[in-house]
């Protein structure tokens, strides 16, 4: 009986809270922990078939953001697609009021692990494994394990063993 009145106030408070948010596209298969995430911009963001993202996710769709199918986004990663323009001709110190957009891309099958951090401009190809506490600053290759900061490559699944399974599908 409590598990249906959690569940039933669960999905109002979501109601409420995104009644006004809409995403470019959000798959009816994909299981978001919405309730203590945010979702900023999320008109530019597109989340595929049976992607999983955890709790505390913050998803910054300023620049664009796509997650492909089957993907996993464990609790507390934050995807931005934006920053601050800090370069040698800015208008005030630390950074100006310019902000550089830039478009995430994240491939099928890929799990992000815990805390990461993903920066603009990056994309996650098919099949990679993004270790827990990493920061994503650069391009991660099809089934990479990637892991620091930066995160650096550090070995490679089997990539004939990934189609054979993603044929099955």
């Amino acid at each position: 009986m409590f598990n249906k009145i959690s569940s039933f106030l669960f999905r109002i408070v979501n109601f409420y809270k995104y009644k006004n948010k809409h995403f470019k596209l959000l798959d009816k298969t994909a299981n978001i922990k919405k309730l203590n995430s945010q979702f900023p911009n999320c008109e530019n963001i597109v989340i595929s078939k049976n992607v999983h993202i955890g709790n505390h996710a913050l998803l910054d769709g300023a620049g664009g953001i796509t997650v492909g199918e089957g993907t996993i986004i464990a609790p507390n990663v934050t995807i931005y697609s934006r920053s601050h323009n800090f370069s040698d001709n800015i208008a005030a110190l630390p950074f100006d009021d310019i902000s550089i957009i830039a478009k995430v891309n994240i491939g099928n099958y890929v799990w992000i692990g815990s805390h990461v951090i993903i920066l603009p401009g990056v994309t996650i190809a098919d099949g990679a494994i993004v270790g827990a506490g990493s920061v994503v600053s650069k391009d991660v290759p099809k089934c990479a394990l990637v892991v620091g900061n930066p995160a650096k490559v550090v070995k490679y699944r089997n990539i004939e063993q990934f189609r054979a399974l993603n044929q099955d599908r």
